[in-house]
């Protein structure tokens, strides 16, 4: 499962006058790339005149010509890479003794010009020392010592004057070889007083709004200024909720200031907001009416300010709600502000299932899903205790359940303990990516993971099945609708051929067939190391398990379902890229056929696990075949729901619900609630989230565009 890269910092430059900039940042998980801080100021407009090295090539350099003028170093200083702040590209800057970066102006400025930027060190070793140097006719001038810059987190605001006259910038850095320091977005703002766009532009997407989560961004006001010098105040936002379904469902509404990307959970950690960078908070207890005034007074920064609206909800808030907001107006400036296309925008109301900090762990991934024969939700996932980081490591299957179809949920409990498989071997390695299933016939409840002992998928090797030389495919069961769960059982022996080099089960959800076979999908790595998606399946209610054959190479995480005519469909991940693997059996995996929609742009991925679904007697529809992942080919965001009336034959575009457009992890795992309504639990940034959606609505999705 790959990791998905944290997004940098910010680096801007500003003409002089007393503006404290203090961003909203959130504090991200791993990141890669860096970037260069440089600015100078002249009559370039604001945010529209940033240098983010999107267009740079990747990878080290000597020379790179920038929007406003030419960097230069030796061989091995300074490279572009991936991650930024403001895009996928950035500069990072390596130490040694005394290495050095400048930056020769295309412009000289005539006026001295504030320059800023978020920064921080990628080591906290000894020495570290960064400096800006400005060059101009007089000489040279240090204008920054960034002995106080702090390691990780890019929540060191870099802030300093540059000369009149100034022709070039030189960034001097000494730390250890291979480490430094990390900035990002070149930006020049030209010395006059500050006016404000007239216009304010709206946006907004598909942001649920999550019950156990602050501040869930609803939709983004962003107000445009040029110049710097006498800075103006946003001093009102006023939303009107008018057609939220039940206004004291929210507990809250704020405004603050933030990037073009909606504020999120990111990573292990949790969202950390200036508090100079918020408007104002309004309490909506007792509200009777929907117009709520949000005042506060915050200076606006030059060029882009990204202005969002955010909603905290109430515990035990209805699923089947929406809350809709539109901004009615904006005052900046002493001034009233139009807002562009103004219009409602609804979002769905969902509950974040398991989050940072749930049972002392610090991050939950791999989501799957049952409804039980009583009609309880079963949710399953890795509990990550110490890290994001995939097996081996300190994972146990968590378990969390629901009888109101979703609206609340238990506390965590360990379904599957990694100590309690065999506690022979002493201290083990993890067990995760689990998948769930329901006996239809019997009610038992059967869930899968991957057991971990000493090495991780890629380290396994074939020829032994034991632990010590792969990982094991392991279940455990409920008889009691998910209250307790047995003792973990290895099946390893029964199910893996020895010249592979591991076998295990595909995270989500499982199946019954008609005749009572249990189903997981499954992959196995052949001796080559190549993978391939297959089954995993039992004929006597779990009491003896097989495997079958692969159905393609580069097959991983897949999901299956039992089409019409009684033959097994499984629907993979594919290494390639760009679409599904889609493929049927008739034996139990013996033998497989391509389907119709084998590789079908239809069913576009970024190489990333995907749900389907298989429901008979939907209301107005009968059968309905679903299918959720990221509708994208790039990138984990824009997770979908696709429905099909024709045994997944065919998936139109109408067909399409986009249920959350942010970027997350990507997995997700679907579910019957009732009758009339899907559930899908998914990986946001940094939760677990469940939403209820009424099939109606993926069915008639192209009507409603």
């Amino acid at each position: 499962m790959t990791q998905l890269r944290a997004r940098l910092f910010r680096f801007v430059a500003y003409c002089p006058a007393k503006h404290t900039i203090n961003t909203m940042r959130l504090s991200l998980n791993t990141l890669t790339g860096l970037a260069l801080l440089c600015a100078l100021g002249m009559s370039v407009p604001a945010a529209r005149g940033t240098e983010s090295f999107e267009q740079a090539k990747h990878g080290k350099f000597t020379t790179l010509s920038t929007k406003y003028g030419s960097m230069s170093c030796r061989d091995g200083v300074a490279e572009i890479g991936g991650g930024g702040k403001s895009g996928k590209s950035s500069l990072r800057m390596f130490g040694g003794q005394d290495t050095e970066l400048k930056l020769d102006l295309k412009d000289t400025p005539s006026k001295e010009v504030l320059l800023s930027a978020w920064a921080e060190r990628w080591t906290g070793q000894a020495p570290f020392e960064f400096s800006i140097v400005a060059v101009g006719p007089k000489g040279e001038k240090k204008i920054y010592d960034g002995k106080d810059i702090r390691t990780g987190g890019f929540n060191t605001k870099i802030k300093t004057h540059v000369p009149a006259g100034t022709r070039s910038l030189v960034f001097k850095l000494t730390s250890p070889e291979n480490k430094g320091l990390r900035l990002d977005d070149l930006f020049i703002v030209p010395s006059i007083p500050m006016k404000v766009n007239p216009q304010v532009e709206m946006a907004s997407s598909a942001y649920p709004v999550m019950v156990r989560i602050p501040c869930n961004p609803v939709l983004s006001l962003k107000v445009q200024t040029d110049g710097c010098l006498n800075p103006q105040f946003l001093t009102a936002v006023n939303l009107d909720f008018t057609g939220t379904t039940k206004l004291s469902d929210i507990e809250s509404v704020t405004v603050m200031r933030g990037d073009e990307a909606p504020p999120v959970l990111q990573g292990e950690k949790t969202l950390q907001v200036d508090a100079s960078q918020i408007l104002g908070t309004v309490k909506l207890s007792g509200a009777s009416k929907p117009q709520v005034p949000v005042k506060g007074k915050l200076e606006l920064d030059p060029g882009d300010n990204y202005l969002w609206a955010c909603v905290t909800m109430k515990e035990g808030a209805s699923l089947d709600g929406r809350v809709v907001v539109r901004p009615a107006s904006v005052v900046a400036g002493n001034k009233l502000m139009k807002v562009a296309n103004a219009a409602p925008v609804a979002q769905r109301i969902g509950v974040a299932v398991v989050k940072h900090g749930d049972f002392n762990s610090k991050f939950y991934r791999i989501p799957g899903l049952v409804r039980t024969k009583k009609g309880s939700l079963l949710a399953v996932y890795d509990i990550r205790y110490d890290r994001s980081n995939d097996l081996p490591a300190n994972i146990d299957v968590g378990v969390s359940r629901s009888t109101d179809g979703g609206r609340t949920w238990s506390d965590v409990k360990i379904a599957m303990d990694d100590s309690k498989i065999d506690p022979s071997l002493g201290a083990t390695n993890g067990v995760g990516d689990p998948a769930i299933l329901v006996d239809e016939k019997t009610g038992r409840v059967w869930a899968a993971a991957l057991w971990s002992h000493k090495h991780s998928i890629w380290g396994s090797k074939s020829g032994d099945n034991s632990p010590d030389a792969c990982g094991q495919l392991a279940l455990a069961y409920s008889d009691d609708d998910g209250l307790t769960w047995s003792k973990p059982i290895n099946i390893t022996e029964q199910t893996k051929d020895k010249d592979w080099r591991i076998l295990f089960n595909g995270p989500g959800n499982g199946i019954c067939m008609k005749d009572g076979t249990l189903v997981f999908a499954a992959q196995y790595w052949d001796g080559k190391g190549v993978p391939w998606s297959t089954i995993v399946y039992s004929k006597d209610q779990g009491k003896t398990w097989h495997c079958g054959t692969g159905v393609n190479e580069q097959t991983t995480e897949a999901q299956v379902i039992e089409l019409k005519d009684g033959s097994i469909m499984i629907n993979a991940r594919c290494n390639w890229g760009g679409s599904r693997v889609v493929g049927v059996t008739k034996d139990l995996g013996k033998t497989w056929e391509k389907h119709p929609t084998n590789r079908t742009p239809q069913l576009r991925e970024p190489v990333c696990q995907g749900s389907l679904l298989a429901v008979d007697g939907v209301p107005g529809a009968g059968r309905v075949v679903l299918f959720s992942n990221p509708n994208t080919t790039s990138g984990r965001s824009h997770m979908t729901l696709k429905a099909s009336t024709d045994d997944a034959g065919s998936w139109p575009e109408d067909k399409w619900l986009l249920y959350d457009a942010r970027n997350g992890w990507g997995y997700s795992c679907l579910a019957p609630v009732d009758k009339n309504h899907v559930g899908v639990l998914y990986e946001s940034q940094g939760a677990l989230n469940f939403l209820k959606i009424p099939y109606k609505e993926v069915l008639n999705a192209g009507s409603a565009r």
